[in-house]
This record gives structure tokens, sequence and C-alpha cells, in this order.
């Protein structure tokens, strides 16, 4: 008898019925098992660390704050050497948990720390504390700079379905609809049902995506802008088309940019949070090369404090505005648009300049990272929006670099996400 592969499937007789046998997929879904037990302490991301009873750690994540010692379910899903859940339900909740102020918390993935009320900072904190142990050392020393309770965002990213407005749903890109936002400005949220109003009336843009909505600082005047870059105006009869870019007066600092531009996430706090580390370690010289400096901000902040400035983004529009912003501060400067890391050369600076860095999220690129030790300059200042990333390109200026201060600042309020920035000075 002769048999026959086929792709996809096999049969096989049974009588004069062809019974279908599935395929062997390489890789089938790992099994999901139950789990029941105490968070025994928080990790990076907000996971909460639990242990099973033959002393294998998991790892849970949550819709909502975890808290060290509360009990929960979770469904888990076994890796090697360690499993990874959820968690379904709380099983005992510790008594400092309070009620979400979000009526979408537990399924927008917007927001990571409902329901921890004050205590969201100390979460944090402990979060961050996990990371810089193990990635650092427990020697490593370093200063926590907590939000206060009055910073919300000025910038938000709303997706349009055609019939609503809203956030993804956590770990999904289902959407889950809002008319209010409380972790955004008041200018902002109260705008949300003026945007659906005039998308279900058809008097802007009707096409399914997203739309941003920003405002500047302080905060009042409400922007719109959507996939395409076009931008509307919130004014009291609705909403007009503008090329009018957005200001923010931050103390002495006044910095603008187009909408739909990349800014911080609350400017205010972000501009007291980075001018005081930056006036704590007395940063001044002779050229200060500012990589990766978008409109201008951390020029701006450290102001006469240097003779000149050498500005480097790779955005033509973010370069134009440092321009003009720094020129409008009287602070001469030298704004390119370049890629950063193929501009940086191999022996920049003398070492009376510093090297200033805020990369993206991703962090460093390695070659990067060659470059920067042989720089001649005495001083670097790494920022870093994700810790792991930022720990990482420390470890690779290891090299020539000596990590004197540490600060982690929380600019992002109700999420996991935090600013870490580091002051390193040259090798003898």
């Amino acid at each position: 008898m002769k048999r026959k592969a086929e792709a996809g499937s096999k049969k096989v007789m049974a009588g004069k019925a062809k019974v279908a046998v599935p395929p062997a997929y390489r890789n089938s879904p790992a099994k999901t098992e139950s789990w029941r037990g105490n968070i025994d302490r928080l990790a990076w991301g907000g996971k909460g660390l639990g242990r099973t009873e033959d002393g294998r750690l998991l790892l849970l994540e949550a819709p909502l704050a975890l808290f060290p010692g509360e009990v929960v379910e979770a469904e888990v899903q076994w890796k090697p050497r360690h499993g990874e859940g959820r968690v379904t339900r709380w099983v005992t909740k510790d008594p400092r948990r309070v009620e979400a102020a979000c009526p979408v918390a537990e399924a927008c993935g917007g927001c990571d720390l409902w329901e921890a009320g004050r205590h969201a900072p100390e979460l944090k904190r402990q979060m961050v504390a996990d990371l810089l142990r193990r990635q650092l050392g427990e020697a490593q020393a370093w200063t926590w700079h907590p939000a206060p309770d009055s910073a919300r965002r000025h910038r938000i990213q709303l997706h349009w379905n055609g019939a609503a407005l809203g956030y993804f749903r956590r770990n999904s890109h289902s959407m889950v609809p809002v008319n209010a936002c409380p972790a955004a400005a008041d200018s902002i949220s109260q705008a949300i049902p003026r945007l659906q109003e005039a998308l279900l009336g058809r008097m802007l843009s009707t096409r399914v995506g997203r739309w941003e909505l920003s405002t500047g600082s302080p905060e009042g005047t409400v922007w719109a802008t959507d996939e395409r870059g076009r931008t509307w105006l919130l004014e009291p009869d609705g909403w007009h088309q503008s090329t009018e870019p957005i200001r923010h007066r931050l103390g002495e600092v006044t910095l603008l940019h187009e909408s739909g531009a990349f800014f911080q996430v609350s400017p205010p706090w972000a501009a007291e949070a980075f001018g005081g580390v930056l006036k704590d370690w007395d940063l001044k010289g002779q050229t200060l090369y500012d990589l990766y400096g978008g409109v201008g901000l951390f020029s701006a902040l450290l102001g006469q404090r240097f003779q000149q400035r050498v500005l480097v983004e790779s955005g033509a529009a973010a370069v134009a505005w440092a321009r003009r912003n720094l020129e409008a501060a009287g602070l001469p400067s030298e704004c390119l648009v370049a890629d950063v890391a193929e501009w940086v050369p191999e022996g920049l600076g003398v070492p009376g300049d510093v090297i200033l860095l805020d990369p993206p999220r991703a962090g460093l690129e390695a070659t990067l990272c060659e470059r920067l030790n042989t720089a001649q300059t005495g001083t670097l200042v790494l920022v870093g929006c994700d810790g792991a990333a930022f720990c990482r390109d420390l470890k690779r200026l290891g090299e020539a670099w000596e990590l004197k201060q540490l600060a982690v600042l929380d600019l992002f309020p109700h999420t996991v996400h935090v600013e870490c920035v580091g002051l390193l000075s040259r090798r003898a």
C-alpha cells in the first residue's frame, strides 16, 4: 500500500470514513493553568512577583495596581524556568487600595496604577528599585522625584472607529469608548465629547483612525490633529482649521511647536523636574551637544550656562522650531537635521564640553555607544524613558564613562513608566 503525505493534515482510514488528524504545530499555544497565591514584591513594569510551592518564579500583570502582600488568582503560562500570567481576581486586597477615579480603569490600556491612590508614587519607586538593584547593583545611589498631584497629560491619542472615540483596550486593538479622561488636563478631557460630536456630525473628517488632542502650557486652548497632520483649533462655536503653533510657557522658558508633534506629556512638571535636576548638577561649560534635541527643551532649560550649543535632531520640522525657540531666547545655537547615530564623530568635543542625549524609547544604538566612548568631552548626560534600555546603555558606556549621579523622575502619572537621567564623567 502506498502512503501519500499531505501538507497540513494526514488522513487515516477508519472503516469507510476518513478522519482528519489535525497537524502538529511547532509553536502550539502554551497550556494555561490557574494559580492562587501571594504577591511578594513589585518588579519593573508593574509586574507582581510570586512563587509556587516548589519555588518557581511567577511574573504577573494586572489591570489595576498591585500591592505587595495581596493574595490573587491568575491564569499562568509556564516557560522553561518561570511562569507568566495575568491576575483575574483579588482574593485579599491591601487596605490602602481606593476606588478608581476612572470608570474604564480595568479595561483601558492607557493607565496601569488606578486604585493605588496617593500610594502610586511609592509603588513606582519600588518597581524602579527592583530594576536598578538587578541591573546596576545594590550600591548604586539614586534619587526619586515623584509627580505632584497637579501633573496631567497635555496630549492624548484617541481612536475613532466611525461611531465613537476611545482608547485601545488593554492588550488589544479593540476600543474602549470614553467621553472624558481623568488623567488628562481638564481642557483636553472636556474637549473629547466636542470632538466626537463634530465627527458624528461630519463637520470633521470621519475617516477611521487616530486623533491627537493637545494643549499648551498653561493649559487652555485645545488642538485636534488627525493622522494626516491636519489640525483644528477648538473655539466656542466649534472646530476651525488652524496652523497656529502650540505654546508652552515653562517658567522663564517659552517653547513653540506644531500640533501633533512629539513633546513632553506633562510639560510644566517635566520642565520643573528636569530643570531642578540639571541645576543641582551644576551643568555648564563651553559647548552643549544637545543630541536628539527636539524643539530645544534641554538647551533652553540650561540657558546661558553654555557659551554655545549644537542641537542635532532627525525631524526637520522640530529643528526649524528649535532654531526659532533658541533664537527667541537669545541662545546662539547651531541646529542640524541629522541622524544622531550617524552624525556623532569619534573624539567629539573637548574636556569643557557636555554631551546630552535624550534618545527614543529604544535607547542608543551599539555603534553610537562605541563612538561616545571615544568622545573627549568631560561630561555626558543620558536621558531614558525606558529603564531597561537606559541601564543597558549605561553598561555600554561604562568602558569610558563613570556614573556619578542618577535621578528617576515620575513624568508619567498613573502609569508604570518613568524617566531616568544619569550624569556621567569621563574616566581617567
